[in-house]
């Protein structure tokens, strides 16, 4: 029987998925593809080794990517946790998606873009990505929102090019946020919302 390298055999099974995670990290980061041979050796075990814990090179990624949008996920939750205001809600999460980003962060996620999936794998990544609107829904709905989803689609896509314009061009981060919170505000208030009170502005 092998040797463990922990006081369980699951606590050993767990070290492993763990050092399988931070090759396959260094690996997609290095932004070419790779199989689980690579990262077989990366780890020093064999590639029939790897398959007791992953079924493909795809799976394993998916997995780092899972393992990143919960990471995120929690930091927007812990951004966002205790504020009623729903103003600052929507001021809070934008600006720690564009933070986190800005922070390099995000980096794993866009070299992890372009890797196809199993079907059941990319349908759980993209139920994390919903997921990350979340708090930015429950802001909406408290500014009174007849389709919060709607709008925060609408302002997850200002988001998202934010995120391009930083990770592209190399902008000033404080100034980028401020521009971006500046602007949803502005549309807010054009649909309908007073900015400032949080309420359906009246019509007429």
């Amino acid at each position: 029987m092998p040797k463990i390298k922990a006081p369980t055999v699951i606590e050993h099974r767990e070290l492993r998925r763990a050092d399988l995670l931070v090759a396959a990290t260094a690996l997609i980061r290095s932004g070419r593809a790779f199989t689980v041979a690579e990262v077989a050796t990366q780890v020093g075990l064999s590639r029939s080794a790897v398959y007791e814990y992953y079924s493909s090179a795809a799976d394993l990624i998916a997995d780092v990517i899972v393992d990143e949008l919960d990471s995120w996920a929690i930091t927007l939750r812990t951004a966002t946790t205790g504020i009623d205001d729903p103003n600052s809600l929507v001021d809070a999460w934008v600006t720690s998606v564009l933070t986190y980003v800005a922070d390099g962060q995000h980096s794993l996620l866009k070299s992890a873009a372009s890797i196809e999936l199993p079907p059941a794998r990319r349908a759980q990544v993209g139920a994390m990505h919903a997921d990350l609107i979340s708090p930015l829904m429950t802001a909406l709905s408290g500014l009174g929102s007849p389709n919060p989803t709607q709008l925060a689609h609408y302002i997850w896509g200002t988001v998202q090019a934010s995120i391009d314009l930083i990770e592209t061009t190399g902008c000033d981060p404080v100034d980028e946020i401020q521009a971006v919170l500046n602007f949803i505000h502005g549309g807010l208030a054009t649909s309908g919302f007073n900015a400032s009170l949080g309420a359906p502005t009246p019509s007429g």
